[in-house]
């Protein structure tokens, strides 16, 4: 019997997301059908909403960070990239970005987030070549030759944590790794800020700090490992937070790495400031368009002989070393998702996120919302007829 998929559609730059409804293909060698449990509402799709990444075509059908139970297996798939034999019925984790393996970036650097062709599920234009290539839909299909994807056996609201979370991964790789002992300052409590704090003490820093809010993710920021934080609505003065940070490291140096993952460009020269000599700072927060900052050169960057790193995504190495720390299930991931929202309540989620509403449905304060595509639809919903892939 055939399938069909409601999604998600987004038809432009702060535009309308309608729910429509289309057949699901039959998978081709090398692919396969997944059947999506939750998707992760991300800063991007929010940046996505609001135009803020050029190289996104409309209508789409976003949501990158998906994991779902393998519902169709096409010819040839038969295990995942560690290796592990997979059937029908598994749950996996999907690595969105797919890399060509053949331009100067994938061949030559061996830097596959760079890739000058990539293919990533969530960012695609919703058409007949993409058609059900997002998050933000009941059924996913995985038609990207390539895809890498890891079987687990996490609660799904748990396992969709492993794209996000994998992005700190990738920045503390960069910055050559977290130095055992040292001090970690993070700026921002989001989901991101705070799998931050968590990997940075799991990789040896002897104290981190966080500056954040409000005092809900400070909370959870202390429950994940932060053991000093400050709250932006306490102490208002950039100032004074550049002269509390130092005051709570040895010497008043400053922390050995600082981590931005706020998104707002004003962080930038302030985490820079916290810094001390010869530090590293590694940036996470503006993975699309918000803006500028001024920065010094000479007192932001040589004189105080700065290490800054720009990180872009995250690849495959370190999806699963996320998906390795997430398993173990030793600090509440849990507690980073606060909301589970039906199809038809993505915008609610943007919205929320975009700090035009805190809460949704008075509920607590929004960390994470996922999509349950199969929770039930609003009354009301209207549902576009179904289009045929044929």
């Amino acid at each position: 019997m055939a399938l069909f998929s409601k999604a998600a559609v987004l038809n432009g730059i702060e535009g309308e997301f309608t729910i429509e409804e289309y057949k699901v293909p039959e998978p081709k060698r090398g692919e396969f059908i997944l059947r999506t449990e939750a998707a992760g509402v991300c800063g991007t799709d929010v940046h996505i909403y609001y135009g803020h990444l050029n190289t996104v075509e409309y209508p789409t059908i976003m949501g990158h960070e998906f994991c779902g139970i393998i519902e169709k297996l096409g010819a040839d798939v038969t295990e995942d990239s560690n290796g592990r034999p997979v059937k029908e019925g598994d749950r996996v984790v999907i690595v969105p970005g797919v890399s060509c393996n053949e331009c100067y970036y994938c061949k030559i650097l061996k830097t596959p987030t760079r890739c000058a062709n990539i293919r990533a599920y969530g960012f695609m234009p919703n058409d007949e070549n993409n058609r059900l290539s997002g998050g933000f839909g009941q059924y996913v299909h995985i038609q990207y030759q390539g895809t890498s994807f890891f079987k687990t056996e996490l609660d799904p609201h748990i396992a969709v944590l492993t794209e996000p979370l994998s992005i700190c991964i990738h920045g503390f790789q960069r910055a050559g790794g977290v130095r055992f002992g040292s001090t970690v300052l993070v700026q921002g409590t989001g989901a991101i800020g705070l799998g931050a704090i968590a990997f940075a003490k799991r990789s040896g820093a002897a104290k981190v700090i966080a500056v954040g809010g409000p005092k809900r993710r400070l909370q959870l920021a202390r429950e994940m490992g932060a053991d000093i934080v400050i709250d932006i609505e306490d102490v208002r003065d950039p100032a004074e937070r550049i002269k509390l940070v130092k005051s709570e490291t040895k010497g008043g140096r400053g922390p050995d790495m600082v981590v931005e993952c706020t998104g707002f460009p004003s962080s930038v020269p302030e985490g820079l400031a916290y810094l001390r000599d010869s530090g590293s700072y590694v940036e996470l927060g503006h993975f699309t368009d918000v803006g500028s900052a001024e920065i010094n050169p000479h007192w932001h960057m040589l004189r105080n002989n700065a290490d800054i790193h720009g990180v872009w995504g995250s690849d495959v190495e370190h999806m699963e070393m996320t998906l390795n720390i997430l398993e173990r299930m030793e600090l509440p991931y849990e507690k980073l998702v606060t909301h589970q929202l039906a199809l038809d309540r993505v915008e609610d989620a943007i919205l929320a996120m975009s700090k035009k509403a805190y809460k949704l449905d008075d509920k607590e304060e929004i960390i994470k919302a996922t999509i349950d595509p199969w929770e039930a639809l609003a009354k009301g919903t209207v549902v576009k007829d179904k289009y045929s892939l044929a």
